[in-house]
């Protein structure tokens, strides 16, 4: 369990993958998911970060973590900026996917381990 969210946490703070990254206020992750597939689940061999290579399979994961998706009103923690520098980016991109864990925070990586896994 804690091997996925230690890979999880390493990749979304990383500057080498454009397809996830945090929410500008850090308390969530943004994934665009035709991009993520490519760049994160394509991967083979020794460059292979995790067990799935199916985004079912990813969001699953997530799931179990204690991550939830967040919808329609809840993303207001998107800025104007980051909406805009992702519309310009269009569909390379693909449907952008929020996902929120109370104990999955930019700021505070000592909460990782009050994460449970279901």
């Amino acid at each position: 369990a804690r091997l996925f969210l230690q890979k999880l946490w390493k990749i979304v703070g990383s500057h080498r993958f454009q397809s996830i990254w945090w929410g500008d206020d850090g308390n969530c992750v943004v994934i665009a998911e035709k991009l993520f597939r490519k760049e994160v689940l394509g991967r083979r061999g020794p460059l292979k970060i995790f067990e799935t290579e199916s985004m079912r399979g990813f969001i699953l994961q997530l799931n179990l973590h204690g991550f939830c998706r967040m919808e329609g009103d809840s993303l207001v923690s998107a800025s104007i900026e980051e909406l805009q520098a992702v519309a310009a980016a269009g569909s390379a991109l693909g449907k952008l996917l929020f996902y929120y864990n109370p104990f999955f925070q930019r700021d505070y990586p000592h909460l990782l381990r009050m994460c449970t896994q279901s």
